[in-house]
């Protein structure tokens, strides 16, 4: 782990930033912490998948809102290569599922729509 260098030594919002790692890091560090985040990082994909039943099911798509699925698309892709720097498979993998479910979403759209 990385040690903190002086609190002079940074910036405003780094001085923010490690003195609440600094607060919270006996939570933060706890292996049943850890265990938590990587499970509860699925309810992305899974709060997503009634939106890809429905764009399958429903007898019109008109209200829904592509251009957001584009943006909730771009943010999932630049988390899955943050997953793959960090080295994360629970980042990694669920916004991987959740980007191919908003590609879904996208295309499902466009060709009812």
């Amino acid at each position: 782990m990385e040690k903190i260098r002086s609190f002079k030594d940074l910036g405003r919002i780094e001085r923010i930033m490690a003195w609440l790692y600094l607060t919270f890091k006996p939570l933060v560090e706890a292996k049943w912490f850890v265990v938590l985040m990587s499970l509860i990082i699925f309810a992305n994909p899974i709060a997503i998948s009634p939106q890809v039943v429905i764009v399958f099911t429903a007898e019109s798509v008109a209200g829904i809102a592509v251009f957001m699925w584009y943006i909730f698309a771009a943010i999932q892709l630049a988390f899955v290569f943050y997953g793959i720097k960090v080295k994360s498979a629970s980042v990694f993998f669920s916004m991987l599922i959740s980007f191919l479910e908003s590609i879904t979403i996208i295309v499902v759209v466009c060709i009812r729509g």
